[in-house]
Formats: structure tokens, C-alpha cells, sequence
């Protein structure tokens, strides 16, 4: 029995619907191969955009010409309308071409008269007939959009789609939506005061009088995200005309900017965007891409934060002159800007990470915290110790049974809502508030818990020095969200510039504790348990550092810097002094850090590890 293909397409998602949606097509073939007591073969390309029409882009189309190309192949074809094989010139002849080789027959619509290819005049009608389907196309296509374009020019506001959030049409302008637009504030004020789009859409579900534009199971975190990016919220509306050219490109041929009720006002919205450029990784080819410093870094002079920049062969943090950098609402001196050079993330996020790490293990604050918050009942005597230990065995019993009631009390509040004694919106609410207490008792049990595992260990404040530091050092081991959850506990920000003369960049690493350089200084006196009593020294909450970013050039190239390390090396390798020692002479023959400043242990480690390590062997 003889076969013939249906091939069936739609240029767009509407169209599926429409009079020559994909169901409609395929009823329609079917009906005609019947009639010709045929049987069938279906090529469904499904939403092909009239964009992609190429023979190389439409794989169905490809199946199709294989099996008409195949011995005793597909010789008849059946198509919905001639824009259906191809719009374009080179589309259109490529496929041609194979039908008139093969001699396939065409039935288009309904009609169950062929068009022979063989036949001149059947090949004329069917190359007018596709020319005029291409025509009808395009002119309809350009109707559309002169349409918008005029109504637009005319001072209308609406640009069609789907109504934003917050907003209603009348008479083809955009209005404020009383009911809606409160929720868009609410949205951008809480996002600013630090709640998640997970949070805000919780809050969101749980309005009753609102609901989104499509979801119908809801609002999602993405739909709160987009929301909080769109410029239309502070009046602003784009509207672009674009053609594709025969190479490819994309030709603008009109913008319009719209303008539309403002529901937000500039400032908030703003500050907005600057928390969401901060909290979420930027998205190349699919992937997502985060980096340890973005958001910490800023140029010492312009104040700007450094965007992260992923190419194939260099990742790096962006400096002032690229266009992407957020403006600060005034003109940018980018010619004097003093970072000239983009740091590479590699090498910056590594060595800035053990830097710190380093000051941590040095300062004197860090350790008294850490003694104090976790070690210093093991100075109490054994009787307080044992009555301590009973307190907070009491104290857990009571907040586990706690817990264990609100938790019960959570689950009747389903059955509660179920029979009429509370309604959703209270039994929402309720909800909202167990969970919250819920976290807060969580939170007091982990601690008391801590607590009674440091006093029952007996040895833990023996060697309470070695446990800070491995603490400290299990902090490189994070992942890297974790490790920029450390960092933003620790830090505030890295003012950062260029070096031209030492091809490297300076950074001012600014802590929120004064620890950089603090000291113990000891009163004289004795506690009751024989130690020495002493009061921690604040020092500075600032930390200067130099990385290089050519390892060989920025040692090698300066004489200072190389007179400095030798004169280290030979009081470490050759005399075997410690690094406080080394820092003391250092500073009696004033040779200071080139960034200025003292030399001290951890800084004195930084700059002689780097430097061995960036010195050409």
C-alpha cells in the first residue's frame, strides 16, 4: 500500500489553538489520506519558529527529505499550507529541489488533487502559491506590529502580553490596580529588609484576595525575583522593533520608551537591585557561576563593587571602566581610576581567604572569645561544674517536652481548619508563629547541648589554643557558599587598587572586630585559680596586603622587596629565628612592608610564603 507523509507545523505557541493549530492539521491530513486510501507517515514539528525555517534547523523536515530521498521512499506529501515546507528563498528552493527529483506529489488543505512537480504548470502554481502564503505572512506580521507602534506614538501604554502585577488596562493604557499594586510594595520593602523570595512567596500564598497572573497553584520564588528586577515598577517600559537580516543579525528598527504609573519609587528600587546583584550568581550558558569575593571587593576611590567575569580562558573580577559595573548615580572618573588591571579570581580569592585566616589565628580577641564563649567553666571548680551540669540537663528536659507540645499543637491545626473551629487565613497564621517558635527552640536546645558536651570533658581547656586554630582551619575546607557566609560574618568589605610599579594589587581588608594587631596586656595580678589576669588591647579593623599578578615580575622587579625577603630568609633559614622575632628586627632596621605599616607574625608569614613561592627557581 502507497504512503504519504504529513507534515505538520506551527510558527508560534498561539497558533496551537488557533484555525491551523497542530490538532486541526493532523485531522485534516488524516482525512485526506483516507480519501486517497493511503497510509500515513506523520512528521510533527510541533512550535517551529517562522525564525528558524533553514533546512539545518528543522531535524523533522530532515526525516522527512531522508525517507522521500530513500529507495521506493515517500513519493506524496501532504502539508497544511505551502508556508508549512518553507518561508524563505533558500529554505523553500533546497527543499523544491528534492521534490522535483523524486517527483513527489503535494496535496495542500483539503484538496485531494496533487500538484505534480514534474508538471511546469503545477510547478509555477506551487512556487506563486508559496510566494503569495510568505507575502500574507509578512504583511499581517508588519500590521501587527504597526499597530503597536502607532497606538504606542498615539500616548497609549499598553504594549500587550500578559498585565504585570499591580496593574490593570483601560482603554489600552496601563492603570494602577488599588487591590494589587500595596502587594508590589510590600514585596520590594520586604526583599530590602532582608526576607528571601522563598519568604515573600510563603507571605504571598497566604493572601487570599490576590493571586498570580498565570500560576494557578500559586506563587514561586522565580516569579517574586523577576518582579523585583522590572524597571516598569518605577514607570519605565521599553518597547523594541526588531528585523532579522539574511546574515543572521538582528537589526533594531524602533524603540519607544514607554512611560507608566510609577507603584515603586527609585530609591527602594534601586537599593533593590543592588542586594540581588550582591545575593544571586550570574548564570553563563546555562551554568551557574559564583566566586568568593563578589560583592566584598570595592575600588578603593570609585566605591564601586566588583562584578566576577568568566571567560574560557581567565576568570576574573571586572574593574570601573566595564560597562556592566552598577552606577552610583554620578560620572565616573574611569581615566584616573586607580584599578587599571582586573584581578584574576584564582589566585585573588585564595590568597585573600588564607590571609585572613591567618589574622584570625593571630589575634588575641578571636582566642579570648573563643575561651570564653566555649572553655571557661573548666576554671570553675568541680561542685559549681556538677551543679552547672544538673542545671542544663533540667533545662533540656524542659524545652524537648516543649517542643514536643508545639509541634502536636501544629498538626491539630489542620484538623482544627478541617472542621470550621479556625479558619485557613488563622490557621495560616498560627502556623507562621509555631514555626517561628519552633526555630527558636531548636536554636536553644543545639546550644545547651554545646554547652553541657564543654563542661562534661573534662580536658577541653587544656589544649584550648590547638582547638581555635583547628576550628579556624577547618574554615578552608567549606564549600564556597559557606566560605562567603564565613566571610560576610567576618568582613565588611576589600577596598582594592593597582600597583603599576610592583604589577600587583593593594588591599585594605577591613574586618568588623578591631583584631588586626591586638594584644594582651597583663595586669600584675593572680585569679583565684592561679593565672595571670590581663585585658585584651584592641588593635586595628583594617588589614593591608599586596598580591602580585605576575608572580615572577612583581618579585623580581623590585629591589626593596627583594632586600626584604633576603634579609628574612637568612634570619629564618639561617639563624633560625621565630617570625615575632624576625618582625622585631625588621622593624629596629626599618625595613617596613612596602604598603607601610609594621611587620608582625602574620603578616610577616604572608609576605614570606607568597614570595617563595612567586620566586623563579
Amino acid at each position: 500500500m502507497s504512503k504519504i507523509g504529513l507534515l505538520y507545523r506551527v510558527s508560534s505557541k498561539p497558533q496551537e489553538t488557533d484555525g491551523g493549530g497542530l490538532d486541526i492539521q493532523r485531522r485534516m491530513g488524516i482525512e485526506v489520506s483516507k480519501k486517497l486510501g493511503l497510509s500515513y507517515v506523520e512528521f510533527n514539528e510541533g512550535v517551529q519558529s517562522s525564525f528558524n525555517v533553514e533546512v539545518n534547523e528543522r531535524p523533522i523536515l530532515v526525516e522527512l527529505l531522508t525517507e522521500i530521498q530513500k529507495p521506493k521512499g515517500i513519493r506524496k506529501l501532504w502539508v497544511f499550507n505551502t508556508d508549512r515546507l518553507g518561508r524563505y528563498s533558500n529554505s523553500w528552493y533546497s527543499i523544491l529541489k528534492v521534490f522535483i527529483d523524486y517527483k513527489v506529489e503535494i496535496y495542500i488543505g483539503h484538496d485531494t488533487k496533487p500538484y505534480d512537480l514534474s508538471n511546469s504548470v503545477d510547478k509555477l502554481s506551487i512556487g506563486v502559491l508559496s510566494l503569495i502564503s510568505q507575502y500574507d505572512n509578512e504583511l499581517r506580521r508588519m500590521r501587527s506590529i504597526l499597530g503597536k507602534r502607532n497606538s504606542l506614538k498615539n500616548g497609549n501604554t499598553w504594549i500587550g502580553g500578559t498585565v504585570p502585577f499591580g496593574y490593570e488596562v483601560k482603554k489600552k493604557e496601563l492603570k494602577i490596580n488599588k487591590k494589587e499594586s500595596p502587594f508590589v510594595k510590600k514585596i520590594f520593602e520586604m526583599y530590602n529588609n532582608g526576607k528571601t523570595p522563598m519568604e515573600i512567596k510563603v507571605y504571598m500564598d497566604r493572601q487570599t484576595e490576590i493571586k498570580p497572573r498565570r500560576s494557578e497553584k500559586g506563587w514561586n520564588s522565580g516569579t517574586i525575583l523577576s518582579m523585583l528586577r522590572k524597571e516598569i515598577y518605577i514607570g519605565k517600559q521599553k518597547w523594541v522593533w526588531k528585523e532579522k537580516l539574511p546574515n543572521d543579525e538582528t537589526r533594531v528598527v524602533e524603540t519607544i520608551d514607554v512611560q507608566t504609573p510609577k507603584i515603586v519609587d527609585d530609591k527602594l528600587w534601586k537599593e533593590v537591585q543592588d542586594k540581588i546583584s550582591d545575593n544571586f550568581p550570574t548564570k553563563i550558558d546555562g551554568r551557574t557561576r559564583e566566586s568568593l569575593l563578589k560583592g566584598f571587593l570595592v575600588c578603593s576611590k570609585c566605591k564601586l563593587k566588583l562584578g566576577h567575569r568568566f571567560k574560557n580562558t581567565n576568570h576574573y573580577y571586572g574593574k570601573c571602566s566595564e560597562v556592566n559595573w552598577r552606577k552610583v548615580g554620578e560620572k565616573i572618573d574611569h581615566k584616573n581610576c586607580p584599578l587599571k588591571k582586573s584581578p584574576r579570581m584564582e589566585d585573588i580569592d585564595e590568597k585573600v581567604f588564607d590571609v585572613i585566616i591567618g589574622v584570625l589565628k593571630e589575634s588575641k580577641t578571636i582566642r579570648e572569645n573563643y575561651k570564653i564563649n566555649n572553655l571557661q567553666p573548666k576554671f570553675e571548680d568541680k561542685e559549681k561544674n556538677r551543679r552547672l551540669i544538673e542545671d542544663l540537663k533540667r533545662k533540656l528536659r524542659d524545652k524537648n517536652l516543649e517542643k514536643d507540645k508545639v509541634e502536636e499543637e501544629y498538626l491539630n491545626i489542620d484538623f482544627d481548619v478541617r472542621i470550621g473551629t479556625l479558619t485557613k487565613i488563622q490557621g495560616d497564621k498560627l502556623k507562621e508563629r509555631f514555626i517561628t517558635h519552633l526555630e527558636k527552640l531548636k536554636e536553644t536546645i543545639t546550644e545547651l547541648n554545646d554547652n553541657l558536651s564543654t563542661i562534661s570533658n573534662s580536658k577541653g581547656w587544656v589544649n584550648w589554643l590547638k582547638k581555635v586554630n583547628d576550628i579556624i582551619d577547618e574554615k578552608e575546607s567549606l564549600s564556597l557558599e559557606k566560605k562567603r557566609t564565613f566571610l560576610q560574618e567576618t568582613i565588611n568589605k576589600i577596598e582594592i587598587e593597582y600597583n603599576k610599579k610592583n604589577q600587583s594589587h593593594i588591599l585594605d581588608i577591613n574586618f568588623k572586630l578591631p583584631i588586626i594587631g591586638d594584644s594582651l596586656n597583663y595586669t600584675g595580678k593572680v585569679d583565684k585559680n592561679g593565672f595571670k589576669e590581663y585585658q585584651i588591647l584592641n588593635g586595628d579593623s583594617k588589614y593591608n596586603t599586596e598580591i602580585g599578578i605576575n608572580n615572577t615580575k612583581s618579585t623580581t622587579s623590585n629591589p626593596k622587596r627583594m632586600k626584604i625577603l633576603d634579609r628574612i630568609s637568612h634570619l629564618k633559614e639561617k639563624e633560625g629565628l621565630s617570625l615575632n622575632e624576625i618582625s622585631e628586627i625588621l622593624n629596629n632596621e626599618k625595613l617596613f612592608p612596602l604598603n607601610g605599616g609594621k611587620w608582625y607574625k602574620s603578616k610577616l608569614s604572608s609576605f614570606y610564603n607568597y614570595s617563595k613561592q612567586s620566586t623563579p627557581k
